[in-house]
């Protein structure tokens, strides 16, 4: 019997996992739980059954419940799943059991977060599937932080970011938190630590935004099932959980360059044309910023 499920994408966050997710569904052969991110491998697998993670899980299904039911699309294959994931013991049985009704599809979840697991929780999940296809789409990490930055902060602070100290924002652009989802070198070597590079997809946030449909047919070859425009939804350029683009304020146009020209440094010669392009960008606003003898950092 087929170990299910047999991929999972791990990120990164902020670089275009929910529109994978709709286009993904898209496909005739591809099949995906009614939840984006089941978070098993960092939470649920980890937690007491009652976690905040499973509180969240559980009021979104209610609420799709309530919606199905008004729109007239309640089925009882939905009912069961639910009731599977919500009620059920959690094991590592029970997770491969959520993925029993793709049948002979191609199976998978998209849980950005899982690019920052343990080696040992990376070998687990190794021994669930040992033949696992791993999904890994990287945005520019200026570009994502940002992107996390303007999403998640004005949530923790209860106002707009513009009215976050610059001394906390940049602060939490150093945590370990941030930086580790930043981390692109780690998790790779953390991933390839356990499966072969032929399991391991990368992909960019730039073809997202340019080239979506030959990433998708690209994604579809690696995972087995008829690469054919076919299955490409007619929503495809359609932004999914998008925040309204906002460049990266000048206050911060120095501080995040000086955070990740080390480390694109040494990704740039792993991937074209990308990492390359996103290191030079960083390169050219650091030489720019010591030509002109320096703007004053906010940590001065």
């Amino acid at each position: 019997m087929e170990r299910r499920p047999n991929f999972v994408c791990i990120g990164a966050q902020r670089a275009g996992s929910t529109w994978l997710y709709e286009n993904l569904k898209a496909h005739a052969g591809i099949w995906l739980p009614p939840i984006k991110e089941l978070h098993y491998f960092d939470e649920l697998r980890v937690q007491p059954f009652w976690c905040k993670r499973y509180k969240s899980h559980l009021g979104g299904r209610i609420r799709n419940a309530r919606a199905s039911l008004r729109h007239g699309g309640w089925s009882m294959a939905g009912f069961m799943w639910d009731a599977k994931f919500l009620c059920l013991p959690r094991s590592d049985r029970w997770y491969a059991s959520l993925f029993s009704p793709a049948d002979k599809l191609a199976a998978g979840e998209i849980t950005p977060a899982y690019s920052t697991l343990s080696a040992d929780t990376v070998a687990a999940i190794k021994r669930i599937n040992p033949d696992m296809k791993i999904i890994f789409v990287m945005r520019d990490p200026i570009e994502r932080s940002w992107s996390q930055a303007r999403k998640d902060l004005p949530r923790v602070y209860g106002k707009p970011l513009d009215e976050i100290p610059a001394q906390d924002v940049i602060g939490w652009f150093n945590s370990h938190w941030c930086l580790t989802r930043s981390d692109y070198l780690a998790t790779l070597k953390n991933w390839l630590a356990h499966f072969p590079r032929d399991q391991l997809f990368v992909g960019f946030h730039e073809e997202i935004i340019a080239h979506p449909k030959d990433l998708l047919l690209r994604l579809f070859e690696f995972l087995g099932v008829e690469k054919s425009e076919k299955h490409i939804s007619a929503n495809l350029k359609q932004a999914v959980n998008a925040a309204t683009e906002v460049g990266l304020a000048p206050i911060y146009e120095y501080e995040l360059p000086k955070i990740y020209e080390p480390r694109l440094a040494r990704l740039e010669g792993m991937f074209a044309p990308y990492p390359e392009r996103w290191h030079q960008r960083c390169v050219k606003i650091l030489h720019q910023q010591r030509g002109s003898g320096g703007l004053a950092s906010v940590n001065n």
